[in-house]
């Protein structure tokens, strides 16, 4: 029994390693990080963990596209489009696949911009941009409301960027921070935070 047990723990362990150094970033780390910079201060911790859920989401099931959300006062002298590509580039949103999103707002300077990546090119036409700036962002934005108009931007940018993979925008994402996950069984590992949790215990007849 107590090789049984070493046998099913070396698995574990193999899995675990394999299984936690490739997963991607907890919906924490999204938060207050490259992908979310809340300079302005204008978001409140609700839109802050809606914008971190729906990038965990956007990971999981989009092919690891990101949609990045930076508020600053102002940008300072200079161009906000220019400003804009170079923050995008710098940090890599999108990653290998480029198919990241970058909204920019600067509150004092009265501006935004969108940047997006070349595979979402095709999704992100300028039409679209245009409505998604019109219908979206400027009703809130031009009325001061800027936390608004930053959540109604995103929630578009996010369905816009699902729909295109074929995923829901509204899907829940998945706590990697626990192992508190109840789709593992014996049979089904379909959920990755407990696989190896899982077959340790069916293993170790635990």
């Amino acid at each position: 029994m107590k090789a049984h047990i070493k046998l099913a723990a070396l698995i574990v362990a193999i899995l675990l390693a394999l299984g936690f150094a490739s997963r991607p970033m907890t919906a924490a780390a999204y938060r207050d990080g490259e992908l979310m910079v809340d300079k302005a201060q204008i978001l409140s911790e609700d839109t802050k963990e809606y914008i971190a859920s729906r990038n965990r989401n956007l990971e999981i099931n989009c092919h690891g596209a990101q949609i990045a959300v930076i508020t600053l006062a102002t940008i300072g002298s200079g161009a906000i489009e220019e400003y804009a590509q170079m923050r995008f580039k710098k940090l890599d949103i999108g990653r290998d696949e480029d198919n990241g999103v970058l909204l920019l707002v600067a509150v004092e300077d009265k501006d935004y911009y969108i940047v997006t990546g070349n595979d979402l090119s095709s999704v992100f036409t300028t039409d679209t941009l245009s409505s998604i700036v019109r219908n979206h962002l400027e009703p809130a934005f031009g009325e001061g409301d800027y936390e608004r108009a930053v959540k109604n931007t995103f929630a578009k940018l996010n369905e816009t960027v699902c729909r295109y993979y074929d995923a829901d925008p509204d899907a829940a994402d998945f706590a990697y921070d626990s192992f508190a996950c109840n789709s593992c069984s014996c049979s089904r590992f379909s959920c990755g935070s407990c696989a190896g949790l899982m077959l340790f215990s069916c293993a170790a007849g635990l």
